[in-house]
């Protein structure tokens, strides 16, 4: 009888030990996720993918090719345009991207002294902020064709002097027609 209470209770020990080290491993798979969904204020983090409203608000492959087209443009410099809207592209929506996994919010167009004319409306030390960007995709470069301005992330108090992209008109930003070319 009392080999069977013995025997019970060891089998209750391991069973609660096994139970605890359950609870302990999925808790710690928990906390290595990067991205929680909840915050700790119980706010949900529901972010539009950049990438969507980038191939909403911007030219298609066909529509580039046309406006080179149109501009006079020999084919080996239409495909070296379309190679740079392509990788500016992707270079920006990474930038984004990993900005969101490392939770930066604001971001700082970096515009080379080229093409500063052309995109006059991004004053140098200019800042855009990740909800911008979700409301109004087309602050997200590539702006024209032949353009190399590039978003970088940096957070807010980090040092510098910054000044915020303001709506032009009516709550709409300027940017420059898509079909300029810039060389």
């Amino acid at each position: 009888m009392y080999l069977l209470l013995i025997g019970i209770s060891i089998l209750i020990l391991v069973s609660l030990f096994l139970a605890g080290l359950y609870v302990a491993l999925q808790k710690r798979d928990q906390e290595s996720d990067n991205s929680p969904q909840i915050h700790n204020s119980g706010v949900y983090r529901l972010r539009r993918s950049a990438r969507e409203g980038m191939l909403l608000h911007k030219p298609d492959e066909k529509a580039l090719r046309e406006a080179m087209n149109a501009a006079g443009l020999q084919e080996a410099e239409i495909a070296t345009y379309l190679e740079l809207w392509k990788a500016q592209a992707e270079l920006n929506l990474r930038v984004i991207e990993d900005a969101d996994q490392k939770e930066i919010r604001t971001f700082q167009y970096e515009i080379p002294e080229s093409q500063t004319e052309a995109l006059r409306h991004f004053p140098p030390a200019t800042y855009v902020t990740r909800d911008q960007l979700t409301h109004h995709a087309h602050l997200i470069p590539p702006f024209h064709i032949g353009c190399r301005a590039v978003l970088k992330a940096k957070n807010a108090w980090e040092g510098g002097d910054w000044s915020p992209l303001l709506p032009a008109r009516e709550g709409r930003y300027e940017v420059p027609d898509w079909r300029i070319l810039v060389r």
